[in-house]
């Protein structure tokens, strides 16, 4: 080959290498990957460095990579810096920014903007610190809770450890980066886990923009977090995720791009995390990893179970030419639409979902099993007592779906003859109990004077004792 043919060569290869160095990091790291069946997720299609996904309810982890690697996280501390926040101080307590939360260098760091002696109620400061990634905001709370941040990054490894992490140690409230504060992807998924198990919190997590009110130093300021990828729907929303509920995020360079992230879908929760991949991995690997996770579960909802093999009753007292014999089916009617009922099992134990419902249904009957009955009236009220103790107990009303009717010849019952006797027009007193009484009440009194004379006039006379004769012939010798 001359050197013509090898110019050829090399030029070709040059643009070969080209074309592949601008494709994107996320369709080399799939290599395979076919979204249309998440289930055969790998490890191969995953970007980051580490990943896990975590049902959050029970904690079962339903795939990881490199769960336990050490790795620096970036702003995702400020889950834990939150939580306590809300769980540790009243949230209309007034925050004092001191001057080194308000000395951060903005080039260096993530800041909301607080000055000096700016005083911001918590539950502001949380969401700001949270949308904004705000390291001022991270130490400000640390400060106001512990008086120094040294003492509440004590009090973040102390909770941490509490939690159920064990390989985590942070040294400061906000996440820039430090050798020395390291944790895993199944430590930040364990915190993340606790974290949306509190109401405050899962409010929060899904905020991707907030407006900080006007405080003693500044104007309201709005705020507006990079969340919004996965969270918000928009014409170019090519990362929005519609099951996605939170969290967030995180960014140094040594770290890379991390999110901890949430998502629902029918009644099942998970908790993930992606450390140590780029700015389109950071959503791409949170979607792959929460379609998988939704994959593993089946789900469906107390009443669905109950509508496939519904309650049948005997009803007594039907009428004779009732074709069913009394049996009546009963329907299902949730009291509140809103309420929780769903049962969530692992594909491989779908049995599971009977077990539960069979444990924790109980089935109160709120009237006599006899007939008559309409259709559409309330016999019953199923209670539902959802697992965990967290949930409040689910009712539903437990409605007759058809009409039966009394057996004409049957001998009325006490409450029919209560009945009759109130609707009873004749203006002679109703049968009572007070009426009965006043009744037998003068009956009795003449049976006891009765008695009383009888055994007067009836009653037998002693006879009298017969004196002896007495001999008085007397006898002499």
């Amino acid at each position: 080959m001359g050197k013509k043919g090898l110019r050829s060569v090399a030029f070709a290869l040059f643009c070969m290498a080209f074309l592949l160095s601008c494709l994107p990091f996320s369709g080399l790291a799939s290599g395979s990957y076919d979204a249309a069946q998440p289930e055969n997720l790998t490890t191969r299609d995953i970007r980051g460095e580490a990943a896990i996904v975590m049902e959050a309810n029970t904690g079962q982890v339903l795939f990881e990579k490199n769960p336990d690697e050490l790795r620096p996280p970036a702003s995702t501390t400020k889950v834990l810096t939150a939580l306590l926040a809300l769980t540790m101080a009243d949230q209309d307590e007034i925050v004092t920014v001191s001057p080194y939360a308000a000395s951060l260098d903005k080039e260096q760091h993530s800041i909301i903007g607080l000055q000096a002696g700016e005083q911001v109620p918590m539950g502001a400061l949380v969401r700001a610190t949270m949308v904004a990634s705000g390291n001022d905001g991270a130490i400000a709370i640390a400060e106001h809770i512990s008086g120094s941040e040294q003492a509440f990054v004590a009090l973040m490894n102390e909770a941490a450890y509490r939690y159920g992490c064990t390989r985590t140690h942070f040294v400061n409230s906000h996440g820039f980066h430090d050798d020395y504060h390291l944790t895993t992807a199944r430590d930040l998924a364990i915190i993340a886990q606790e974290a949306m198990s509190h109401d405050s919190f899962r409010e929060i997590a899904l905020l991707t923009s907030y407006t900080m009110p006007e405080t003693n130093m500044s104007r309201s300021r709005r705020l507006s977090s990079q969340a919004r990828n996965l969270l918000t729907n928009t014409e170019d929303g090519q990362y929005y995720y519609e099951y996605a509920t939170g969290i967030k995020t995180g960014f140094t360079n040594p770290a890379g791009y991390c999110f901890v992230g949430s998502a629902n879908k029918q009644g099942i929760s998970l908790v993930t995390v992606v450390l140590g991949t780029n700015s389109a991995g950071r959503w791409t690997d949170t979607k792959k990893l929460m379609e998988y996770g939704f994959t593993q579960y089946i789900s469906t909802s107390v009443q669905e179970v109950y509508q496939e093999n519904p309650k049948i009753i005997s009803i007594s007292s039907y009428a004779l030419d009732d074709s069913d014999m009394g049996r009546l089916e009963l329907d299902i009617r949730k009291m509140d639409m809103a309420a929780d009922d769903s049962l969530v099992t692992l594909k491989s134990s779908a049995d599971e979902q009977l077990r539960l419902y069979n444990e924790r249904t109980q089935i109160d009957f709120v009237r006599t099993l006899d007939a008559p009955i309409a259709a559409g009236e309330v016999v019953g009220i199923m209670t539902y007592t959802p697992p965990g103790g967290q949930a409040e107990p689910v009712e539903y009303e437990l409605v007759a779906a058809r009409t039966v009717t009394r057996r004409a010849s049957l001998a009325p019952s006490v409450e029919e003859i209560y009945a009759y006797s109130d609707a009873d027009p004749n203006p002679f007193p109703r049968f009572s109990l007070e009426f009965l009484v006043i009744i037998l009440i003068p009956v009795l009194i003449v049976i006891l004077i009765s008695q009383l004379f009888f055994r007067l006039f009836t009653k037998k006379r002693k006879p009298k004792v017969k004196q002896k004769l007495s001999y008085k012939t007397r006898y002499y010798r």
